[in-house]
């Protein structure tokens, strides 16, 4: 059974294609750039969903620049690493959004520029913390600054506070035990088929718990891969799993119909199952071990750094590090990201509702807590091949 959300076989492709792909991209770069939109106000960006407001009309009004934001197919680092390198990217875009990741192959070789800190326009660059700025999802594998952080958050699973028997305030620290091997949850857990979400997670269990002698449960050896699918597999043999994820649809559906009582996800899918069962119906878990913390990015195009509408690239960065657009993602889906302490003046001083500036304020502790726990997501691991073949053990068992 072919996992069709892995990342591992696009990357997989994206390095066997990678030399013809350099050889595309040589001829590419040699061309004069094409400017990415004929207004220098209309800055053009290309990646992921979620590192979008929901209405750019917000960031038109408060700076006059106006976004024309192309997704990428799903949250897949193997395609945008070959669209970036075959398909001509930077010519028609300026910014390209992802999780951190596609920079450690694309920067050094020349498709994304190296940040200019020093530009006058990142005026919040200075107050933004190393936590984020200097995080291994903007700084690449040589040491150059590629990216601005844009959004991050450290992902756990959902679950129903009565069905685990744990405090329904949601803040108590719940082990991932709950959802590998408990009894309180057996048959009623599920758990994402995509490996770069689960396998990490897994591994940060049997590390913790003393189940396993892992070094990095976020770049697994093909020994220590082996280790935490053959785990997998007695779980799932012995029914601990009802199902297994296949899409965010699936997750928020599955919490929604209370079909299963926990449920590795993301902190999205909760606030959409609780929008039709209640608030605080579905938590989302603080955890004991630790998290799969993550991070997306804005990365300069190479190409867009010969055009005439560079300030208002990096004048477009510098509003991804402030409070506004803080204040809206977190609003918007929970997540965290440089700065929650403007993003929690500018609801203050903007006279957003005391329910949605409590909501930010927590949003703000929340981040905090669980940055202080371990562990941080890998989306190109050192041996993805062989992590790759021992899931597809999983999936198959």
């Amino acid at each position: 059974m072919e996992d069709k959300l892995s990342t591992t076989s696009q990357l997989d492709l994206a390095r066997r294609d990678f030399l013809k792909g350099l050889a595309l991209a040589g001829a590419a770069m040699a061309l004069p750039s094409v400017a990415g939109a004929a207004d220098a106000n209309v800055i053009t960006g290309y990646g992921v969903t979620t590192a979008q407001l929901k209405d750019w009309s917000i960031m038109e009004k408060s700076t006059g620049l106006k976004m024309q934001f192309s997704t990428v197919a799903g949250n897949d680092i193997g395609a945008l690493i070959r669209d970036v390198i075959s398909s001509g990217v930077g010519d028609k875009f300026d910014l390209v959004f992802f999780a951190g990741g596609s920079h450690n192959i694309l920067g050094p070789r020349g498709f994304y520029a190296v940040l200019d800190e020093k530009r006058p326009e990142l005026t919040l660059w200075d107050r933004t913390s190393d936590v984020w700025k200097r995080s291994s999802a903007v700084v690449g594998p040589d040491g150059k600054q590629y990216g601005v952080p844009v959004t991050g958050n450290a992902d756990s699973f959902g679950y129903f506070a009565d069905k685990i028997g744990v405090n329904p305030d949601g803040q108590e620290d719940v082990s991932w035990q709950m959802l590998f091997e408990n009894e309180r949850t057996h048959g009623r857990a599920a758990f994402s088929r995509t490996w770069n979400y689960s396998a990490p997670a897994t591994a940060l269990y049997l590390k913790e718990s003393g189940k396993a002698k892992i070094e990095n449960p976020a770049d697994l050896t093909p020994d220590e891969a082996k280790t935490v699918v053959d785990f997998l597999v007695a779980r799932k043999k012995a029914g601990q799993f009802k199902t297994l994820i296949a899409s965010f649809e699936e997750q928020v559906q599955l919490l929604t119909s209370r079909e299963v009582d926990i449920a590795n996800c993301w902190e999205p899918a909760t606030r959409e199952a609780n929008k039709k069962l209640g608030d605080g119906a579905v938590r989302y878990a603080y955890t004991i071990e630790g998290y799969t913390k993550w991070g997306q990015a804005a990365y300069i195009a190479m190409q867009a750094t010969k055009r005439d509408n560079l300030s208002n690239i990096y004048k477009t960065l510098n509003y991804f590090l402030g409070g506004e657009y803080r204040a809206y993602q977190a609003k918007d889906r929970g997540y965290g990201g440089p700065n929650m302490d403007l993003g929690v003046q500018y609801a203050i001083d903007n006279k957003w509702p005391e329910a949605d500036v409590t909501e930010l304020k927590e949003s703000l502790v929340k981040i905090e807590r669980k940055y202080k726990k371990p562990f941080v997501a890998n989306y190109a691991p050192s041996n993805a091949d062989a992590i790759e073949q021992e899931w597809q053990r999983f999936l198959s068992a």
